[in-house]
């Protein structure tokens, strides 16, 4: 099988689509081969050819989607100063994550939600806090209570960070990419206190 054979990418693609749309309203537990060759427009057969089930399907797209995720997750936002944080080098460093995050805003919202065994959701912010604290361990030396420091703002700005993804998708008519960036701007430049007294 060559997966770079543009007739087997749009069958695989297909069969993705087919998951995102049955997890939109079916358990994983529920979900059946037949249901999402049903959904695909395949058969049995074809499914087969490349997964062995339903488990090895959603294993492997959930994969497929966090290492996509993780590639894309540069979080050198994090090393700027209060006087640098407005620099266009953080911003866009900022922006680049949630212009990809909006790019795939259907299938996050679809898994987040999505009644499977995994939380996708809390996975993704772990992604976020190891790129993080990667960043952060550049700028201090091996004492082991600055390593936890850091460790324990990493938890803070990846949480910050997807509450801020999931209260901006929540509001996006009325909340810009332009205004997220810039929220997390001033929670970076004036603390979390400060920047919501002054949103206000």
């Amino acid at each position: 099988m060559n997966r770079n054979d543009p007739r087997v990418i749009k069958t695989l693609r297909q069969i993705d689509d087919a998951l995102l749309t049955c997890l939109k309203t079916t358990s994983q537990q529920k979900l059946t081969v037949d249901m999402l060759c049903e959904t695909a427009l395949i058969n049995r057969s074809t499914f087969y050819k490349y997964y062995l089930d339903k488990y090895d399907l959603l294993e492997n797209y959930l994969e497929r989607m966090l290492n996509e995720f993780k590639e894309q997750a540069d979080c050198e936002f994090v090393t700027a100063t209060a006087d640098t944080i407005d620099d266009d080098h953080y911003i866009s460093s900022f922006g680049n994550l949630l212009t990809f995050i909006s790019d795939h805003r259907e299938q996050y919202q679809t898994i987040w939600r999505a009644d499977i065994d995994r939380n996708i959701y809390e996975e993704m912010t772990m992604v976020i806090h190891h790129s993080i604290y990667e960043q952060m361990l550049h700028t201090v030396s091996d004492d082991k209570k600055k390593r936890a420091y850091c460790d324990y703002y990493a938890y803070l700005f990846s949480s910050n960070v997807m509450a801020l993804v999931h209260w901006w998708f929540m509001n996006d008519t009325i909340i810009s990419m332009r205004d997220a960036r810039q929220i997390m701007a001033e929670i970076m430049r004036d603390g979390l206190f400060v920047a919501f007294k002054n949103a206000l």
